[in-house]
C-alpha cells in the first residue's frame, strides 16, 4: 500500500472518532503540518473530509455515500429491517442485526428503543465474539468445525465480571443456546445490559445473522427479557423464511 493512501485511509479512521484540528491530524500522522494539510486537501477535493467553520475536520459525505451503497448491497438488511421494527414495536427495546464477514461480526442494522435509556452500538461496529448476544447467535448455529476455527486464538477478554473468558466454557454456553434456539448476554459485553438474540438461516440451513434484542437490567428483569423470546424468533424466523428457509 503507497505511504499516501495509508496516511488518507488512517485519517478516515482518526475523524470518524470525532472532529479533529488539523495539528491533531499532523500529531497522529507523526507527519509536518504541510504534509497532513496537502492529504486533507485532497480528500476534501473528493469529499471524504468536511472542514468545519472551526476549522475542524470530520468525515465527508462521500464516506456516507460509500457506507449506505455498501449496506444497501446486503440484501439481509432490506429482508430483515421491517421485522425488526415490528419486533421494536412489540417490546420498545433495541434491536440489532449481524451478519458474519471476515471472521468478524458487525452490525449491519438497529432499531433504536422507544425509551430514554439507549445502547451505545451503532451500525457498523465489530461485536465481540464471545460476549455479546448478536455474536453468540450466529455462532452457536454454525457448524462446530467452523465455529472452532473462528474462537480458536481468539483473546476471550473479559469486558464485565460475568464475562466467559473460557473456551470449553464459552463452547458449552453456545451449545445450550443451540438446544434452546437462541443465545443470551448476561451482562457479558456491559455491566447493566442483557440481550436475546435468534439465528437467520438461508435457504441452504445455513445461518446468515442474527437478530438480538437488547434492554437495561434496570428496566427489563430476567423473566421479562425471556418473555420476549417468542417474538424474537418469530422475527429472525420470517426473516429466514425471506430468505428460502424452511424449519423442514
Amino acid at each position: 500500500m503507497s505511504q499516501t493512501l495509508e496516511r488518507a485511509l488512517t485519517i478516515l479512521g482518526f475523524v470518524s472518532e470525532e472532529p479533529r484540528h488539523i495539528g491533531e491530524i499532523a500529531k497522529f500522522l507523526d507527519v509536518h503540518h504541510s504534509t497532513a494539510l496537502r492529504l486533507l486537501h485532497s480528500m476534501r477535493k473528493y469529499d471524504f473530509v468536511y472542514e468545519l467553520p472551526n476549522h475542524q475536520y470530520r468525515l465527508g459525505a462521500a464516506v456516507f455515500r460509500l457506507g449506505f451503497r455498501a449496506l444497501e448491497a446486503l440484501d439481509l438488511r432490506s429482508i430483515a429491517h421491517p421485522f425488526m421494527v415490528e419486533l421494536n414495536d412489540e417490546t420498545s427495546e433495541t434491536v440489532h442485526l449481524g451478519v458474519l464477514e471476515h471472521g468478524d461480526v458487525v452490525y449491519i442494522d438497529k432499531v433504536e428503543a422507544k425509551h430514554s435509556v439507549r445502547m451505545h452500538s451503532r451500525i457498523g461496529a465489530i461485536a465481540p465474539l464471545h460476549c455479546t448476544g448478536v455474536a453468540k447467535g450466529i455462532l452457536a448455529f454454525m457448524p462446530p468445525e467452523q465455529r472452532s476455527e473462528l474462537l480458536h486464538g481468539q483473546e476471550l477478554a473479559r469486558r464485565t465480571p460475568k464475562t466467559i473468558i473460557d473456551l470449553d466454557q464459552l463452547e458449552a454456553d453456545l451449545n445450550t443456546a443451540r438446544e434452546r434456539g437462541f443465545a443470551r448476554d448476561d451482562e457479558e459485553n456491559e455491566v447493566g445490559i442483557h440481550c436475546v438474540s435468534a439465528p437467520i438461516f438461508n435457504g441452504f440451513g445455513e445461518v446468515e445473522g442474527a437478530i438480538s434484542l437488547s434492554t437495561p437490567t434496570s428496566r427489563v428483569d430476567e423473566k421479562t427479557l425471556l418473555g420476549f423470546v417468542p417474538a424474537l424468533r418469530r422475527a429472525a424466523d420470517r426473516a429466514s423464511h425471506e430468505l428460502g428457509w424452511s424449519p423442514t
